[in-house]
């Protein structure tokens, strides 16, 4: 084994492992925008399906080929993956060292292990697999008893394999291609060399069998193409191309035509019969392409590439263009922004280095898709540039309001360097009609949407902030004061006001009507990102010391600061209540911190540097993005499903070691997402080990002092008091019609003429009294206590009545309504006296208010003409429970009185 394969395998198995721990508050979910890679696709025939299968990081995914739909994801590996075979049901994939078996993207095997290093190029040879090593060694295994069948090494000297292909026809024979230009057959029965041909003169990076026996197409690194016949040792045709080949594929629909792919992204097409060059589609894809492939029978090629994308092309007619039929693409480079777009929590917009704007959905990966800029491919070849260099320059900041989605644009953008920002619309999926230009010639640094959607902020590096209109394109005004570049705008929910942040260290506050400046505060470093909850009317800077300070937008004072970072903050978001803050920094943490007590709640480590995150409107999903990953990771917000613990955690501050401070590194989403038994295994130990750790579980009264109004949902109760008027309502406007005829299923006599079996005998048998049975009352049969009565008669001597309202907590309004109704009158009254003391003692007990209260409303409207008749009797038990009542609605009163002063009194204050 060569000393660099011995080196890095032992530097993988020293390195120290320690098991994953988990955040507190979210649970890796699964990740978005993961397409393809440089790794070449496998595609494999089901019939006449045809599906294919593309390395994706550490895993792999299988789509098929008529819509491009994700069928499979494969499990995680321990290393990349490197190679992929697909064959049947099973596909064989080449990560770490291993080759992998998988059926329907569950593990079941593997191969014979190898100590050869990584493996490539996985070749099907009949029974056999074929496989180049890392140390320069062909590798074969048989397929069925997954064991080694042989190996074969060669000298990297003087011929190191790049390639392996097999002769059609040639049985137990293989020609190996090298990096030296040479090729050799050999025999793997008898592990013997053949022949060697010539070099020709540049490194072989890829062969395949063409559709002629005896021929193969030699790809080389200096962009020539020959097609070889190995039989007579000669160049049958000899094609060039701009870059090194890296795949080449023949049309199997009796059309003479050859596909070549390069490292630049660029497709050729070869016509055979004339030997001649038919079309180029150039920038085919953003980067190289490992594979291409004309599915078999049909007009289609299949390319792959490492932009992350998967397109088929269809060609029509006889010149030979293609058009792209469909394609499934994400983020060739890693996205720098990321936030909801709505209030369903379902969709993602994404700006990304690669210069595009995305829109990504957060169920259905089929409806993903990239806002078109136009047509960028008709313009690049009129010009012969490449699409890329056409797109609009990298995105700084956008902004998003669903509410005009249909009638006109509903995003805005700027751009790195560009005095001008643009409009999109989700709807169309496109670019907008407007670009707006900023009034000083400087650059636009920062936008936002108004919350009615007819107006468009943009804050220029100058410090002038600029309102356009988003129907019209028209300036309406503009916002003077700040005297440096503007780093974040934001607007109320009313269209009040207008908040904006600057690197001159301010945050202020404006009319949003007039422009004027009304309120400005100084804060302690210049802020570089600011958001806003606006039900809350809360503001939130990310500041250059590393801090995050959170400001009333009615005062604009600091009522929060929050610091811990070791780093910038990269990002940071309100969750969907304004509970907390997440925030992002480039110390690779995500620290959540809980508002109302000013503490930080939780925090983890990443592998990636986090460059952006959104919290979900319907607050299930944190979402986040990462500086070296073209993906969206989504994790799932456990405060949803499960208890958590809410501690405050006190890190370490004095530079020790983040890891023994308590940061725990957590595992990266995957694209499978949480399908297993595992993750809910290791969820529920965690949940139980936090129990242990001592998680706050919320007494059901806080203190004596206070009044809980409701324990249940608030519609629960109003349905109980308006049940009349909703029966009323759903009430049908005609009686059901009594059918006419007898039903169908009436008793016949056997016999060849159908008739009714009119017997009497068999009524007889069915009735009692026919036989001389007992007659026994139906009526007498019916108890006169209902369940509710029974608890009440139960708990009266001891005066415990949580019972009788635990039981009633229990039941539908409906339910509620006839127990409460059927309670009985006689027995001098027992039952309503029972249920006057109840309804006193949970007044008394100071919880439920709401609840009982609407219980005593039924209850008094079914028996108030008792409670009239028998007033002396009842007398004493009714002025007990008035006194109760008016004394906890006193209390309750004199609270929403207090809060309420309170709260308008910091609303004034200034």
């Amino acid at each position: 084994m060569p000393m660099a394969v011995q080196e890095k395998r032992a530097r993988a198995e020293s390195k120290p492992t320690r098991a994953q721990a988990e955040s507190r508050l979210f649970e890796p979910y699964r990740a978005l925008g993961y397409i393809a890679s440089n790794t070449p696709h496998s595609i494999q025939y089901r019939g006449q399906a045809a599906f294919i299968t593309v390395g994706i990081g550490r895993s792999f995914h299988v789509y098929d080929t008529e819509k491009i739909n994700l069928l499979f994801v494969g499990p995680q590996f321990d290393s990349d993956v490197t190679s992929l075979l697909s064959i049947g049901d099973e596909t064989f994939v080449s990560s770490g060292g291993q080759v992998i078996v998988c059926r329907r993207g569950k593990r079941i095997g593997e191969l014979e292990q190898v100590d050869r290093g990584d493996i490539d190029k996985l070749m099907q040879f009949g029974d056999h697999i074929i496989g180049i090593s890392e140390d320069n060694a062909v590798v074969i295994w048989d397929k069925n008893s997954r064991e080694i069948f042989t190996e074969m090494e060669f000298q990297s000297e003087s011929f190191r394999v790049t390639s392996v292909v097999h002769p059609s026809t040639y049985v137990n024979k293989i020609v190996v291609g090298s990096a030296q230009g040479g090729m050799q057959v050999w025999n793997i029965q008898t592990r013997k060399r053949l022949y060697e041909f010539k070099s020709f003169g540049s490194s072989i990076t890829c062969m395949v069998q063409a559709p002629v026996i005896d021929v193969l197409a030699v790809g080389l690194l200096d962009g020539r193409i020959l097609l070889y016949n190995v039989k007579l040792d000669r160049s049958v045709m000899q094609l060039a191309q701009e870059g090194r080949v890296t795949a080449m594929s023949f049309r199997t629909d009796d059309v003479p035509m050859m596909a070549t792919a390069n490292a630049e992204g660029d497709v050729a097409l070869w016509d055979l019969d004339k030997k001649r060059l038919m079309h180029i589609l150039q920038g085919a894809h953003d980067s190289s392409i490992p594979s291409v492939d004309f599915l078999t029978g049909q007009p289609v090629l299949v390319t792959s590439s490492a932009d992350n994308s998967i397109k088929e092309w269809l060609f029509e007619g006889k010149e030979g263009i293609p058009r792209l039929l469909r394609h499934r693409s994400g983020h060739f480079a890693p996205p720098q922004m990321i936030r909801y777009y709505g209030d369903d929590g379902r969709t993602i917009l994404s700006a990304g280095r690669d210069r595009t704007l995305r829109f990504f959905s957060v169920f259905r990966d089929s409806q993903s898709t990239e806002m078109s800029q136009g047509s960028l491919g008709r313009e690049s070849r009129a010009r012969r540039i490449s699409v890329n260099d056409l797109r609009l320059p990298q995105t700084i900041q956008f902004a998003s309001n669903a509410t005009k989605t249909k009638d006109w644009d509903d995003v805005v953008s700027c751009h790195q360097g560009s005095q001008t920002a643009h409009t999109w619309s989700v709807d169309r999926k496109a670019l907008g009609k407007y670009t707006f230009q900023s009034s000083d010639g400087s650059m636009v640094n920062a936008v936002a949407i108004s919350a009615c959607g007819n107006f468009g902020l943009l804050g220029l590096t100058s410090g002038v902030i600029e309102m356009v209109n988003m129907q019209s394109g028209i300036s309406r005004r503009t916002f003077a004061g700040h005297t440096k570049a503007v780093t974040g705008i934001q607007t109320d929910s009313c269209n009040l006001r207008v908040y904006s942040t600057s690197l001159d260290g301010t945050l202020r506050g404006w009319e949003f009507a007039t422009g004027k400046q009304i309120h400005s505060i100084e804060l302690p470093s210049a802020p570089s990102r600011l958001v806003m909850h606006s039900e809350g009317g809360l503001l939130a800077c990310a500041c250059d010391d590393a801090c995050v300070r959170v400001v009333d937008a009615e005062s604009l004072r600091i009522v929060r600061k929050f610091s811990g970072h070791r780093n910038r903050i990269t990002d940071l978001a309100f969750s969907n209540d304004g509970r907390w803050i997440v925030t992002a920094s480039l110390d690779t943490t995500i620290r959540t911190w809980d508002l109302p007590t000013g503490h930080m709640v939780d925090w983890f480590r990443v592998e990636s540097v986090p460059v952006s995150l959104a919290f979900s409107p319907s607050g299930d999903f944190l979402a986040t993005a990462h500086m070296d990953s073209v993906g969206i990771f989504l994790w799932a917000n456990r405060s949803q499903f499960a208890e958590v613990s809410l501690r405050q955690i006190n890190p370490a501050t004095d530079g020790s070691d983040e890891e023994a401070a308590g940061a725990a590194l957590v595992t990266m989403p995957t694209s499978a997402g949480l399908t297993d038994n595992s993750a809910e295994q290791s969820h529920a130990m965690d949940v139980e080990e936090n129990s242990d750790r001592g998680v706050y579980l919320a007494p059901e009264q806080l203190t004596d002092n206070m009044v809980t109004l409701s324990s249940l949902p608030k519609s629960k109760w109003q349905t109980l008091l308006n049940l009349a008027t909703i029966k009323k309502r759903n009430m049908p406007e005609k009686a059901p019609r009594v059918p006419e005829q007898a039903p169908f299923f009436l008793p016949t006599v056997e016999g060849v003429e159908h008739r009714f079996d009119l017997d009497d005998n068999r009524q007889s048998a069915a009735d009692p009294a026919a036989n001389g049975a007992p007659e026994t009352s139906k009526i007498l049969s019916v108890t006169s206590e209902n369940a509710l009565t029974r608890i009440l008669y139960r708990t009266q001597d001891t005066q415990e009545f949580k019972a009788v309202f635990d039981y009633l907590m229990e039941l539908n309004p409906s339910a509620i309504d006839v127990e409460i109704r059927t309670l009985p009158v006689d027995d001098d009254l027992r039952a309503i006296k029972a249920f006057v003391r109840a309804a006193t003692v949970q007044l008394n007990s100071k919880r439920n208010f709401e609840l009982t209260q609407a219980y005593l409303q039924v209850f008094l409207n079914v028996f108030g003409d008792v409670i009239r008749e028998n007033s002396a009797e009842l007398e004493p038990l009714l002025v007990e429970l008035r006194k109760e009542s008016r004394t906890q609605w006193s209390t309750v009163d004199g609270l929403i009185r207090y809060s309420a002063c309170m709260v308008e009194f910091m609303r004034g204050s200034k």
